[in-house]
């Protein structure tokens, strides 16, 4: 992320991680990278280094369709378990000897994350050096292959009784599907109710002084971006579903998965690629991890796979994944522009990423 939380000042952070991880006086600094999680680096006073990475937890903020009162702390606290279940899957496969896994330390107490104050997750991982890529890289050839031997040998971790919960196993849901939806409706009787109007009164479109739902910098600009691609985004989310179902049953196809294995995620380091960022693990089908994979080697790491586990992959669900993460974007960028009361860094990516993806999206439909 590019803006840090105003809540977290780097003492918090740093107090933070003296305090669960008994680790030394540390000094901490922010780091602008990745996006949907906070990152800091810790070192001593000796150069030991260490990497913070700090989640923001639903609730701290009125959520569209939410009642807060009585569902903030419920949703915090499945996101934490959630985070809590995808980590503990990261140290299953660390602990099963796959060394390119950048897994959690664990606290003092022997867990994995922990609560900050103002509805924050903080883990903490080893230092990595090494350089690493961005999401939209293209993988060479060499590190294609080698890519795709570390999923095949993440798949093969075995899972020990009792790790397959409902919250660390593929569901084929979307997240925050609901409140899409919501949106696109509103937007839709907010449109036909301002055509009605003679398109309104002012401020009836989020601008100040409104008291529609369509507040904040993003609020009148989000609802006509929304009623203007509404029709693609219910299409998508049909074809989603016609994808699912034809995927057939895949219990018996779980595996542990990594969720997000894009070159932004692979540290080249002396000894190898490294695989970090792990709070989307899961309990999927492999083609959970293959369809980014493909998406990164011109469509070479599905057929290598394929060969080396003598099982060839789902084109369905290969074409489920990859819209899924469209429309999980495109669901995440929504509920943060909606909810947003100043334009930011992220917000102003957020917007640039959300109008990109949707012009393509439909100059994709049939």
């Amino acid at each position: 992320m590019q803006s840090r939380p105003p809540e977290l000042s780097d003492h918090d952070v740093a107090a933070a991680a003296c305090a669960g991880w008994k680790i030394p006086a540390v000094m901490a600094s922010y780091v602008s990278v990745g996006y949907g999680s906070h990152h800091w680096v810790l070192a001593d006073v000796d150069g030991n280094r260490w990497f913070a990475s700090v989640d923001a937890l639903p609730g701290n903020e009125a959520g569209v369709g939410v009642d807060v009162e009585a569902g903030a702390d419920a949703g915090a606290d499945a996101a934490f378990a959630r985070l809590s279940a995808a980590l503990r899957l990261a140290v299953t496969a660390r602990d099963a000897g796959r060394g390119f896994v950048v897994a959690p330390l664990r606290t003092s107490d022997g867990e994995l994350v922990r609560r900050l104050t103002g509805g924050y997750a903080l883990a903490l991982y080893p230092f990595v050096a090494g350089g690493s890529g961005d999401f939209h890289d293209e993988l060479s050839p060499a590190d294609g292959i080698e890519l795709t031997d570390m999923l095949y040998s993440l798949h093969a971790v075995p899972v020990p009784p009792g790790a397959g919960t409902r919250i660390s196993t593929e569901s084929f849901d979307l997240p925050d599907r609901d409140r899409l939806e919501v949106a696109l409706d509103d937007a839709a009787l907010d449109d036909a109710a301002l055509d009605e109007a003679g398109n309104g009164e002012p401020g009836s479109d989020g601008e100040p002084g409104s008291d529609g739902p369509w507040r904040g910098p993003y609020g009148g600009p989000l609802r006509r971006l929304l009623a203007r691609h509404a029709g693609d985004i219910h299409r998508a989310l049909q074809r989603h579903d016609e994808l699912v179902a034809a995927s057939g049953q895949q219990s018996h196809r779980m595996v542990l998965t990594h969720g997000e294995p894009h070159p932004g995620n692979l540290i080249r380091t002396s000894s190898g690629l490294a695989l970090i960022d792990w709070d989307t693990a899961l309990l999927a089908p492999p083609e959970r991890d293959l369809w980014l994979a493909d998406a990164r080697t011109g469509g070479q790491a599905s057929r290598r796979y394929a060969v080396r586990t003598g099982r060839p992959l789902q084109a369905e669900l290969l074409a489920r994944y990859q819209l899924a993460w469209v429309l999980t974007d495109i669901a995440e960028f929504v509920a943060l522009l909606r909810n947003a009361a100043e334009e930011t860094a992220d917000t102003s990516w957020s917007w640039d990423a959300l109008c990109r993806i949707l012009d393509e999206l439909e100059s994709s439909a049939p």
